[in-house]
């Protein structure tokens, strides 16, 4: 393909092992921009995302910049299908959610997705990075091959850079997730790299206590956090404790009331997918349903970390 193209700027590389960290570390010293971009080969770009992309990074101790992510909806998808896509879709829109609000809070996030980021290459090229990042262990005893964008985020904060993420159309990029049952394959992996990163983030690096406090209560805590089936069913049954003495009239309005904002705190992250796509509100109760089922894959993925 790059032959056909007949372009010098266009250079393909390879690694004796199939390795992620290792081929990007095999391609990073070859960058000789001041700005390095990654990008999944399944993403679609707007027109102006460099722009947008490039923009922070006129502040000098910007290290990493992200994107707005959105799911390509698939044509003529078959009822299975549509609501893997859906459940895809509103993984993208939570996390759009956590990562615009925690940036502009106090400038930090849970993760800079390897989708499409792009970093200052002066960091990326150090030796002490290249190392790590090709080093990095679970436990001492478990060399890690995924959680590659965790690690950079990771690294950017703790060596005093900062982070951002652009949340903006023309900053949108739109990719595929499964919409088959390997979604539940993908949730999976990434609730290992949420447990791995976020204790590595809270417990071992510590960084982010003092630098974004914010985000390491709105995020990273959450990681410890009960499953939803087990947060809701304590909140249910802390609530009958407590009105089974009251008239009837009185427990119905306090069940009525906790019941709503149980729905309203699942649904509010999720609005603006629901402006875009109003058909979806159809799907609002598998939503709720596979919000309490992810809860075992999270315990699953607790007790399998090593995987």
């Amino acid at each position: 393909m790059v032959k056909c193209m007949e372009t010098p700027r266009i250079r393909v590389f390879s690694v004796a092992h199939p390795n992620k960290r290792r081929q990007m570390a095999r391609a990073i010293p070859e960058v000789q921009t001041k700005i390095t971009i990654f990008a999944d080969d399944d993403v679609t770009w707007p027109s102006k995302i460099l722009h947008w992309i490039l923009a922070p990074f006129e502040d000098p101790r910007m290290g990493g910049v992200g994107t707005c992510q959105r799911l390509r909806r698939a044509e003529k998808p078959s009822p299975s299908q549509r609501i893997y896509n859906y459940f895809g879709a509103l993984y993208l829109e939570r996390r759009n959610f956590d990562c615009a609000a925690c940036t502009h809070v106090d400038g930090g996030l849970p993760c800079l997705s390897g989708r499409t980021v792009a970093y200052r290459t002066d960091m990326i090229q150090d030796e002490a990075f290249t190392f790590g990042f090709t080093n990095e262990s679970w436990l001492c005893r478990y060399r890690l091959n995924a959680d590659d964008d965790n690690f950079i985020t990771r690294w950017t904060v703790s060596h005093g850079w900062k982070t951002h993420i652009q949340y903006h159309k023309e900053a949108e990029v739109q990719t595929t997730l499964e919409d088959n049952p390997m979604f539940l394959k993908q949730c999976l992996r990434w609730s290992r790299s949420n447990w791995r990163s976020n204790l590595t983030s809270m417990f071992v690096e510590r960084h982010i206590w003092r630098q974004q406090p914010w985000s390491a209560y709105a995020v990273h805590l959450t990681t410890l956090s009960p499953p939803a089936f087990i947060g809701d069913a304590m909140l249910v049954y802390t609530c009958y404790k407590t009105v089974q003495d009251w008239d009837t009239q009185c427990g119905c309005v306090a069940f009525g009331t906790l019941g709503l904002w149980m729905c309203v705190s699942k649904f509010v992250k999720l609005l603006g997918h629901y402006i875009r796509y109003p058909i979806d509100f159809l799907f609002l109760p598998l939503s709720i349903l596979f919000g309490y089922f992810h809860g075992f894959i999270k315990v699953y993925a607790m007790i399998t970390l090593n995987v």
